[in-house]
């Protein structure tokens, strides 16, 4: 049956936005978008895009991050986004302008944006860049990446993603790294933002609780020793409980005001350092739905406890 075109409204108020190649797969109603990390690809910015993408911002200072990618299903157009410091010394306390852009994939001419602003706070920050690999004067795998996933919201709108890496610090977890999804609408020389700050992969370290890490049988190593480890990864799942969550986002048949429905379904699993009477197969699936109201989409409803708590820390799996 034939879905009637309706576009949402030209907003009197921008809404700020916090915020992969997606694998695609759709049944007969619903289309699931799933997402990795590893899903990541290179979207390093031509000398020209970054040119037009700074004289558009009027604030020639470079950039602390910036991507750039081709449109699959409108390639004369290409996508930017970047961040841009204005303000802070240390971490926790930074701010950036966020910035999404749709140029000319030929002429590099700024034709639609989106400005945000994105401002660190005590426990949240920003991942910080980091190299794809060890060769010298390589480029490095910036904090935010551009989403061109089929998010078709209707017969004829099809959103774009931004999505941003933070790290956060929650009670009772000693790390919290997400990546948080925002969706645009292209509109005339506007990029309407109609999600924002959605999870969709999260990797947590309990701090709080038992564990079957034994310094004596792991080398023993110096307090010295075992400071210099405290923020690597594998270190971490040697020591403590770890719990990964990820996210896929199914976009339902059923329509509310133009737009479809959003289902998101975040498993969680555990592994690292668990008590051996832990059963390591166990998970959880936490489903989010979202509505749009007219102007943006909001949490109809979750299984998370107050519907923003992504990052809980209350024990969920059963007790050993």
């Amino acid at each position: 049956m034939p879905i009637n075109k309706r576009s949402i409204p030209l907003l009197g108020k921008r809404l700020p936005a916090l915020f992969s190649t997606a694998v695609l797969t759709c049944a007969l109603l619903t289309c699931t978008l799933a997402f990795s990390p590893a899903s990541h690809a290179k979207q390093a910015c031509s000398t020209d895009a970054l040119e037009a993408m700074e004289n558009d911002s009027g604030y020639f200072r470079g950039f602390s991050a910036a991507v750039c990618k081709q449109l699959p299903h409108q390639e004369q157009f290409t996508m930017g986004a970047y961040l841009q410091w204005t303000g802070g010394s240390f971490a926790g306390e930074r701010r950036y302008t966020l910035r999404t852009v749709i140029m000319d994939t030929q002429t590099h001419e700024v034709i639609a944006r989106h400005t945000g602003s994105l401002t660190e706070r005590s426990g949240l920050t920003l991942v910080p860049p980091t190299p794809d690999n060890k060769e010298k004067n390589t480029a490095v795998q910036a904090p935010l990446w551009i989403d061109t996933a089929n998010y078709k919201l209707n017969n004829d709108t099809r959103a774009l993603g931004v999505r941003v890496k933070a790290q956060q610090h929650p009670d009772g977890a000693m790390q919290y790294e997400s990546d948080y999804l925002s969706l645009f609408v292209h509109q005339g020389r506007f990029l309407i933002p109609v999600v924002e700050k959605l999870p969709l992969y999260y990797w947590k370290v309990w701090q709080n609780e038992d564990s079957a890490y034994n310094p004596a049988s792991n080398g023993n190593k110096t307090n010295g020793a075992a400071s210099d480890k405290t923020n690597d990864k594998a270190s971490l799942e040697q020591r403590y409980i770890v719990e990964t969550g990820k996210g896929a986002l199914h976009i339902e048949a059923k329509q509310h005001k133009g737009f479809a429905d959003l289902k998101l379904l975040t498993k969680t699993k555990l592994s690292g350092a668990l008590p051996k009477l832990t059963d390591s197969t166990q998970s959880r699936t936490t489903i989010t739905r979202l509505r749009f109201d007219g102007e943006r989409y909001y949490i109809l409803d979750s299984g998370f406890g107050d519907k923003r708590d992504w990052q809980s820390t209350e024990r969920w799996w059963k007790p050993w």
